[in-house]
């Protein structure tokens, strides 16, 4: 088998990297940033990785910190309206999550790639030098790509194109929030508003890692919550959540971040994402096809938690697919073949169930309503975070749990 290359050194391009080069294939794996330099820069978002997701890192020798992060044990839902909780009520996970700052994971990760003898390459390729590095190698998958180069994945007409973000992000990264005293994670719906998701996680240089809050605020573009400049310091970006916190929360809410303070000058991110769902297979102007993963296929708000984990498992399937070997050359129909079960058994039910938790159906409202008496039905809620695939399930669930009811 001939030579791998791998654009991108994120949730998918690093485990895929890694588990190839376990594998005894030559792989080069080429990053915009080295190790030193993504420990340096701020974060780009939240991650949230549930148990299967941990287990497959764990397989691939990259569970670094699995007995050493705090666990994410549940959920803690509460609907509020103008200050006041409308509904509330905790659901418990089957096996807790974690979550580890990015910079921190990156960084790790590139130096165990490197250390373990993987090339590496410091570059941000043009899509002429893609043309070119493609044109040496057997196989190329993209799993990071600027606008240009994800253009050259059709967008799949079978998904909705909203093309703009369905939320405006505010991201940080905190020391001092009084823990939750379970372990749970908080999940707060602002109907008009947005969302307040916030949980315990780890941070630092590897090594020198230390438990965190990492809180994500999700405003309805235009809306009060939608109050972040793109030009201001972390430190006004931090003041003004905090005000934001105490004039849209309970106060028991609110209280917990009021003596917060951010973990380092990076700890903080603005933007937005806007949902696309492409094609697996792109084809590059001299005809050349790549294969496209992660994000670039599938990217989704962060609000539904699953872009780390739908990147992961697209790393686990893909690595499954080239080390089994292709009958002939890594060509689109391969291509298509090697994406297919992770499109249909992770990326898109994990975008239909982000779609619903930012956009409840009926139904779904109703089972939120339902869950506050009814813990299996809370608890199976918390579940479908880990398992999206289950929203069906989930819905059945809830439509018999009202049937008894009523």
């Amino acid at each position: 088998m001939g030579s791998i290359q791998i654009l991108g050194a994120g949730e998918c391009g690093l485990p895929l990297a890694h588990r190839l080069l376990r594998g005894g294939l030559p792989v080069t794996l080429v990053a915009a940033r080295d190790a030193a330099s993504v420990l340096d820069g701020t974060v780009t978002s939240t991650q949230l990785k549930f148990p299967r997701t941990l287990d497959l890192e764990a397989d691939a020798g990259l569970g670094h910190w699995r007995a050493r992060a705090p666990e994410i044990r549940g959920i803690r839902l509460a609907m509020v309206m103008e200050g006041q909780r409308v509904l509330g009520w905790s659901g418990r996970l089957s096996r807790p999550a974690q979550s580890v700052d990015q910079r921190t994971v990156f960084a790790r990760w590139l130096t165990d790639y490197v250390d373990a003898g993987g090339e590496l390459e410091i570059a941000d390729p043009s899509t002429a030098e893609l043309e070119r590095r493609a044109a040496r190698a057997d196989l190329t998958v993209v799993t990071r790509a600027s606008a240009e180069l994800a253009a050259y994945f059709p967008v799949d007409p079978g998904w909705p194109a909203p093309g703009e973000p369905a939320r405006r992000l505010a991201v940080f990264y905190l020391d001092g929030v009084a823990a939750d005293p379970d372990g749970y994670g908080m999940y707060v719906s602002l109907p008009g508003l947005g969302e307040v998701i916030s949980y315990p996680g780890f941070t630092g240089a590897p090594g020198q890692e230390r438990c965190c809050e990492m809180l994500l605020i999700e405003a309805l573009p235009g809306g009060p919550l939608d109050a972040f400049g793109m030009y201001e310091s972390p430190a006004e970006r931090w003041r003004r959540a905090v005000r934001l916190l105490g004039e849209t929360l309970p106060a028991d809410l609110a209280d917990r971040y009021r003596a917060a303070e951010l973990t380092d000058g990076g700890a903080v991110a603005v933007g937005g994402v806007t949902p696309t769902v492409r094609r697996p297979v792109g084809v590059l102007p001299s005809g050349q096809p790549i294969l496209g993963g992660g994000d670039v296929v599938c990217r989704m708000d962060p609000g539904g938690a699953q872009g780390a984990n739908n990147a992961a498992h697209c790393a686990a399937d893909y690595a499954s697919a080239i080390l089994a070997g292709p009958a002939g050359p890594f060509d689109r129909t391969w291509m298509e073949a090697a994406a297919a079960p992770w499109l249909t058994g992770t990326a898109h039910p994990a975008a239909r169930w982000t779609d619903a938790v930012l956009a409840p159906p009926a139904e779904l409202q109703q089972l939120l309503m339902a869950a506050q008496g009814d813990p299996a039905l809370a608890n199976a809620f918390a579940d479908t975070f880990a398992r999206p695939a289950d929203l069906s399930r989930l819905l059945a669930l809830g439509a018999e749990t009202s049937q008894q009811v009523g």
